[in-house]
């Protein structure tokens, strides 16, 4: 499915809000993420999906966007 920019602000937000508020409720730390191969890939699959939404935003929407920093690194 082709996703408009909108769209994918809209995911990134969504995937960063449930992501922040799982580490926040569950209280997982820098240790746990260390040692527990479950918590890594829970934690790295939003982050995943997060960048492949960055790297597929219009170049001309960053660019009217450029107050965000959408890391650059992509690009």
């Amino acid at each position: 499915m082709k996703y408009s920019d909108q769209q994918r602000v809209q995911k990134i937000y969504d995937n960063a809000v449930k992501l922040y508020k799982y580490i926040n409720e569950n209280c997982v730390s820098k240790e746990d993420l260390l040692k527990d191969f479950s918590l890594q890939w829970l934690v790295t699959t939003p982050l995943y999906n997060i960048g492949e939404h960055v790297y597929n935003l219009l170049k001309d929407y960053k660019e009217a966007n450029s107050e965000i920093q959408w890391a650059m690194i992509f690009d």
